[in-house]
């Protein structure tokens, strides 16, 4: 449990007490005299500490925990995980021509739905090159954000997997997440936490799908467009579109890949493909996505009038694919409505000139990586 509250009368010389969610936040200038057993005694009682030279004073902000942390079920989050690597290796099956599950048709209330009937324990290894690749990519993401969470003391949840049934989705989960719980201090903190994820990912998905595309082949050349990429699920053809950066590595890494190549991908390209694609949905720059983050941070208040042009940009790219408009949705609903980004505690301070280049390489991976028209169903 942390300390008892310290003497604040005779530490700060101005005080304010605010909340934040289920924190407390102390803001004040520290005394002139305060000692070094006195500072000693605020880092036990916070959670989180800043303090920077305002002249000839101390400026400090000190946030703590106002009720005991809740611990998070190892049992439940690692079942969430196991759920959606075997959601996602069924579907791996799926993509190579096996139904692990043996799967049938019934009509239910009306409706037909699938409907398991059996487990081809042996043939689970089919569905292992996309289950495993895809899901350590998500969870590499998610690592990310949650290890340099920990690292700034920013107290956060273990990643939350969604695991969905393989006969309604292409990849057996509906992806994953982590919450943070506590409040976020300086933008630049904010900043470390939104660019790690979409970092690790990238540099997880793009080794996948080089590889997978050496084991792609090209079916034919015909005009495909934006989906020049084609993939089998349950039997079934589903187009896939292309960017910038998955272009350049067909043209360099599939055999006789052409302009005008239609290339039937290999289920760990798929899964590299998905991983870049999840990248990219990850930074657009909504609201509470890592895209929004790193705005943000970066931007300052000036966040909102870019996100604006955004959505304005969005909205006509959903006549290409309707999936632009839902995920914009999404975006605004888990910012719950707002364009402009939550402040952090401390505001005025800049995120410096490197992690500002950062910021344009983290807008420079999302344009390579951004599909106009992602998939054809």
């Amino acid at each position: 449990m942390p300390a008892a509250d310290p003497a604040w009368d005779n530490l700060l010389v101005s005080r304010g007490v605010g909340r934040a969610g289920g924190y407390r936040v102390v803001r004040g200038r520290l005394r002139p005299d305060v000692s070094a057993e006195d500072l000693d005694k605020i880092a036990k009682w916070a959670d989180q500490v800043h303090t920077r030279a305002v002249g000839d004073e101390t400026e400090l902000v000190a946030v703590r925990r106002e009720a005991p942390p809740h611990r998070d079920s190892l049992t439940l989050h690692l079942f969430l995980f196991v759920a959606a690597l075997g959601s996602a290796v069924v579907a791996g099956g799926f993509l190579s021509g096996t139904d692990i599950l043996d799967t049938r048709f019934s009509r239910i209330g009306g409706v037909w739905l699938p409907v398991p009937t059996g487990f081809e324990v042996g043939e689970m290894v089919v569905g292992l090159a996309f289950g495993l690749t895809f899901i350590g990519i998500l969870l590499g993401h998610e690592m990310g954000h949650y290890l340099t969470a920990r690292r700034h003391a920013v107290s956060v949840s273990l990643p939350w997997f969604i695991p969905f049934p393989p006969y309604f989705s292409l990849v057996g989960t509906l992806g994953a997440f982590i919450r943070l719980k506590s409040p976020m201090m300086r933008r630049s903190v904010l900043f470390d936490i939104g660019v790690a994820g979409p970092l690790a990912s990238f540099a997880l998905s793009l080794p996948v799908l080089l590889l997978g595309l050496s084991l792609s082949e090209v079916m034919g050349t015909t005009d495909g467009g934006l989906q020049p990429f084609v993939i089998h699920f349950a039997g079934e053809p589903i187009r896939i579109g292309s960017n910038i950066l998955v272009h350049l590595a067909a043209a360099g890494v599939v055999p006789g890949f052409e302009e005008g190549s239609t290339v039937l991908l290999h289920p760990v390209a798929f899964a590299g493909w998905l991983g870049i694609f999840v990248t990219a949905l990850n930074l657009m720059p909504l609201g509470q996505l890592d895209g929004g983050h790193i705005l943000y941070a970066v931007a300052g208040a000036r966040q909102r009038a870019f996100t604006i042009a955004f959505i304005a940009v969005l909205v006509p790219l959903g006549f290409l694919w309707w999936g632009w408009w839902l995920w914009g949705v999404i975006a605004l609903a888990l910012s719950r409505g707002r364009l402009a980004h939550p402040p952090v505690l401390v505001e005025d301070i800049p995120v410096g000139r490197g992690r500002t280049i950062l910021g344009w390489v983290a807008l420079v991976l999302f344009a390579i990586s951004f599909s106009p028209a992602p998939l054809e169903l």
